[in-house]
């Protein structure tokens, strides 16, 4: 017990006592700023009073980006929104509700699983999906399967 304890307290103050090696060193350093005239970034709030200074209006490329409006912003449909859309279209459709079709949805790609009896209702159902919006691939992977006599 008492050679355990020698142990460990020697490699401790081994371990510490070592001259430091900045190649072998496990921190990161960090980032230095170089030196030179401070810009201010505006706040994304403005004040209620405007100010007198001739600083007040910063340079274009200083200014904050305007906030995203409705009209802005690109909405990205879910998943799950286009998996229920896609199963609305196949269930509409009186012979596309028939097949025996999967989809997978994840992130804007679908995969297309399961048979068909021809390659053009293998084409119509790749076509039905690609024309939901927000589709971004359809990876098609239907069997095309002859009806056995």
């Amino acid at each position: 017990m008492i050679a355990a304890a020698a142990l460990a307290t020697f490699i401790a103050l081994f371990l510490t006592s070592r001259p430091y090696d900045p190649m072998n060193s496990t921190v990161v350093p960090q980032q230095v700023i170089p030196e030179g005239p401070a810009v201010m970034q505006p706040s994304p709030k403005q004040s209620p009073t405007p100010t007198s200074s001739p600083q007040s209006t910063p340079s274009p490329s200083a200014r904050p980006s305007p906030e995203p409006t409705v009209e802005t912003m690109v909405t990205i449909p879910d998943d799950a929104y286009l998996q229920s859309q896609i199963e609305k279209l196949l269930t509409s459709d009186a012979v596309l509700s028939q097949l025996d079709v999967s989809t997978l949805v994840e992130s804007g790609k679908v995969t297309l699983v399961g048979s068909v009896h021809s390659p053009d209702m293998k084409q119509r159902v790749e076509r039905a999906v690609r024309s939901v919006k927000g589709v971004i691939s359809v990876d098609n992977q239907l069997v095309v399967t002859q009806a056995t006599p």
